[in-house]
């Protein structure tokens, strides 16, 4: 006993201090985990603004009545036209849940135009012609779509309206003289389906498929009310957009 206590005061006289016990070491302190961050839950709801353009290709049937020329006028020309547009686009959605209903208006200019064949009008053939130019379209119409992520899938349809000519070019017989244009805005229907994709806060990018039904044209050549042309005009497009999303002050991505 003695000893061990002649060595403990040997010890502190010579400065040199015992083992630590785990008692006396201070506890490491605690770090948390860092939280992951919440997945984006995206909303469609609010108001939106947009530019986009494609290009359309479709039918123009011309159907000819009575002879204000010659018989081989009389009958039905059907030909193709094409060509590109460009244009915007305002609409509002509605979210609930996975589903989107929404309203939307679009206008573009355009030139979507084709010709018919050379009209026979008997030897010599001098080249006479119909001749059909859409100038400018738009359309206002629901949307129904359902949202995965950042990708809303939806079908759409409504009212379309058209700024068509139509003409019946004279070629050599007559010239000017014997040609006939009119300028007409027509109404008539649209069906379409498409795709938008949230590629950033309050920014989307979409591609879309509409057809269009612009009903019937009419051309009087006379003020005989039978003689007349009418034109039958279908288009279809595909359009590639993009859109900025306003949501009246939130945020497209919210976190919860």
């Amino acid at each position: 006993m003695k000893k061990i206590l002649f060595a403990t005061i040997g010890t502190v006289a010579l400065g040199l201090s015992a083992p630590a016990s785990a008692a006396d070491i201070a506890a490491r302190p605690y770090t948390k985990a860092p939280i992951a961050p919440p997945a984006p839950i995206y909303t469609w709801t609010g108001f939106y603004l947009g530019i986009q353009g494609g290009g359309g290709w479709g039918r123009s049937n011309e159907t000819f009545f009575l002879l204000p020329n010659t018989p081989a006028f009389v009958g039905t020309q059907k030909y193709d036209t094409s060509g590109g547009f460009v244009g915007g686009v305002a609409g509002y959605n509605w979210q609930m849940g996975a589903f989107v209903v929404g309203l939307e208006g679009d206008y573009h200019w355009a030139d979507i135009n084709g010709r018919s064949a050379v009209v026979n009008v008997g030897p010599p053939n001098l080249g006479d012609s119909y001749f059909t130019r859409l100038r400018g379209f738009g359309d206002i119409k629901g949307r129904v779509g359902y949202a995965w992520g950042p990708a809303l899938w939806f079908v759409s349809g409504g009212a379309a309206v058209g700024d068509i000519q139509h003409r019946y070019d004279a070629a050599l017989n007559g010239g000017a003289a014997n040609s006939f244009a009119q300028n007409d805005w027509r109404w008539g229907w649209t069906l379409g389906t498409g795709v938008e994709y949230m590629f950033a806060p309050n920014w989307s990018a979409k591609v879309e498929y509409n057809y269009i039904d612009l009903g019937k044209s009419t051309i009087q050549f006379s003020p005989v009310p039978a003689n007349r042309s009418e034109w039958t005009d279908t288009i279809h497009t595909i359009k590639a957009g993009v859109n900025y999303h306003f949501n009246w002050g939130t945020p497209l991505v919210a976190k919860y």
